[in-house]
């Protein structure tokens, strides 16, 4: 190139960075101005604009009433007004309320909001409140040791509405649990009323509408009326349930409520021999399973929930031995004996009708052996109704780990006296639950404890009690952890909750199954998410002469992060009813233990 073009070409480079720096500047001077103008108008707004608003609790007319205050505990129901859609078939005024028995120190604050934590609780399957008054009582009364002044919730389903509470109150008053027997089975009037008799599946539209979404958001809308503020109760709360409620909990936790999650209203969760899980096989983690399991399950499980509102699927157990609706009252019924009269021989089962549900149900419990339960003693052993027991000897026999046939209800609530015993083999050996692997499930049935029967009809049985079975040869203090008054005192609750509701509603089962197999749509399309409880510290108490443990416990294991304890002696019942001072002389393991967790959340 010429030196006259170079120049020229080097004279129009160097204008032109001028030029481009001097653009370079304006463009930074102006895009600061936008920006500082950008700034003043999102901060005007921010300043002076409507806030997103607060999500508001759909429950009022709240009300308060004392039940009891002892030992510096005090107890009292609160219930919410919380109307069923208005879809909803014709029910009784108090299925639009919902409550919870609260339990907290005396000395301590009134307002919830004020405790140090509050633990919430989901019963378990048939449970009512007043299943957990003994873990209620015992986790408040071991914070308060330690300076710590918490509440506990022990929540009632909106199925308990239906619960049968006339002829419990009606004795209570009286003194005589006859009262209550020959109300609901005798045609004896009460106040001119006489029994109506029991409610089958087809009389019970109603529980429709009490599945699992039904559940969850009730325990939401307590949790926001009462603590209006998200992030105290993210900070007051932790979240726990006792068996199925331990799952219903892990479904709370993944539930969107007002675009959050449930457990966004937790502070930690607690498993009481159960597991929090809605998805305990981890489907949600993998897309393409996600997507299939609820292709599959959710039109299916649509297809159930027509069942129940056509009244093709049962609503409830109905007429089912053990578990059905003549089952739960008898065993409140023999907690009402028990209680009104301890000592006095019973006339409870004299007064009880011969009919299927009743007999199957006593047969169950009671049979020694095969050959028992299939004719029902006409063998020669006997059956239940051929004994004579003290009332408390009745209860023990109906709910005792060395007593009854089903683990569900069993209890170390001492030991069966005042007459000669022998080992029973119905439906299994307890010895057989000590083999590798096929004991642990073995357990499910009749639990891992020797179990006896009487065999003297002209005795009358009485019974030793948790902390007197010192030397009785079929068992040991260290499996005795229940008092049988408190266990009689409970079961014969009257209103406004029964220890075992009297028409649970299997859909909430049927929910769960659903949720578990992969459903997110239809009627679970309010589980949004997975795997939220896992994120918040966790609590597992496992009770030691459970099956949980080493089966569900085993194939579902609690996240890493958790604090595992195992309840030694105890039976599944037992983490929630455990006496308030064991055998050792120690508080309860499963209050105490669970007072030190909610404490060491800070």
């Amino acid at each position: 190139m010429a030196t006259g073009g170079r120049a020229a070409l080097e004279s129009f480079i160097r204008m032109n960075t001028v030029v481009l720096s001097m653009n370079r500047a304006a463009v930074r001077r102006r895009w600061i101005g936008v920006l500082a103008l950008a700034t003043l108008v999102a901060t005007t707004f921010t300043s002076v604009g409507p806030a997103a608003a607060a999500p508001e609790s759909a429950a009022s007319d709240r009300q308060e009433q004392q039940l009891s205050a002892r030992n510096g505990i005090v107890v009292s129901y609160v219930s919410f007004a919380l109307p069923l859609p208005a879809d909803a078939p014709a029910h009784p005024a108090a299925c639009d309320r919902v409550g919870f028995l609260r339990y907290r120190s005396a000395d301590g604050p009134e307002n919830s909001a004020d405790a140090d934590h509050v633990v919430i609780q989901q019963q378990g399957l048939g449970g009512g409140a007043a299943n957990s008054d003994s873990v209620a009582f015992n986790t408040v009364q071991s914070a308060r040791s330690t300076g710590q002044k918490i509440e506990f919730w022990a929540l009632a389903r909106r199925s308990a509405c239906l619960d049968e509470m006339a002829g419990f109150d009606y004795a209570l008053q009286t003194g005589n649990y006859l009262d209550a027997a020959d109300y609901y089975f005798n045609g004896k009037p009460i106040d001119g009323h006489t029994f109506p008799g029991f409610k089958t599946s087809a009389d019970l539209p109603v529980l429709d509408f009490m599945g699992l979404e039904r559940v969850v958001r009730d325990q939401y809308e307590i949790m926001l009326h009462e603590i209006p503020d998200q992030a105290r109760r993210q900070q007051k709360f932790v979240c726990t349930g006792i068996s199925l409620g331990g799952l219903v909990t892990g479904f709370f936790s993944d539930w969107d409520f007002d675009g959050a999650s449930g457990a966004d209203q937790c502070a930690a969760f607690a498993a009481q021999d159960s597991m929090i899980s809605s998805d305990p096989v981890a489907i949600q983690n993998t897309p393409v399973l996600h997507a299939l399991t609820d292709a599959i399950v959710g039109p299916t499980d649509g297809v159930v929930q027509a069942g129940f509102r056509a009244g093709v699927m049962p609503r409830i157990f109905g007429p089912a031995p053990m578990l059905g609706t003549k089952a739960f009252l008898l065993l409140r019924l023999a907690g009402l004996a028990a209680h009104l009269d301890p000592d006095g021989e019973s006339q409870l089962l004299a007064h009880l009708p011969h009919d299927f549900d009743i007999d199957a149900t006593l047969n169950y419990l009671f049979a020694p052996t095969w050959a028992a339960f299939t004719t029902n003693g006409a063998d020669g052993s006997g059956s239940i109704r051929d004994y004579r027991f003290t009332n408390t000897a009745l209860l023990g026999v109906l709910i005792d780990n060395n007593s009854t046939n089903f683990a569900l209800f069993q209890q170390g609530v001492g030991a069966l006296a005042g007459g000669p015993v022998q080992d029973k083999s119905f439906p299994n050996p307890g010895e057989l639950t000590q083999l590798p692997l096929l004991g642990s499930y073995l357990r499910i049935s009749a639990g891992n404890q020797t179990r006896v029967a009487p065999t003297d009809r002209t005795a009358l049985y009485t019974w030793r009690n948790y902390d007197d079975v010192r030397g009785v040869p079929f068992t040991s203090p260290g499996h005795e952890v229940a008092d049988i008054r408190d266990a009689a005192r409970q079961l014969a609750t009257g209103s406004p909750n029964a220890y075992w509701e009297t028409y649970f509603p299997l859909r909430l089962v049927v929910d769960i199954g659903a949720g578990y197999g992969g459903a997110r749509s239809g009627e679970m399309a309010g589980l949004k998410y997975h795997g939220m409880s896992r994120t918040k510290p966790n609590f597992v108490a496992f009770a030691g002469d459970s099956p949980v443990q080493a089966s569900a416990g085993t194939l579902f294991p609690p996240p890493a992060s958790a604090r595992v304890v195992t309840l030694p002696g105890y039976d599944h019942i037992d983490t929630i009813g455990a006496a308030a001072i064991q055998n050792d002389g120690q508080p309860d393991y499963s209050g105490q233990q669970l007072a030190q967790f909610v404490g060491s959340l800070g």
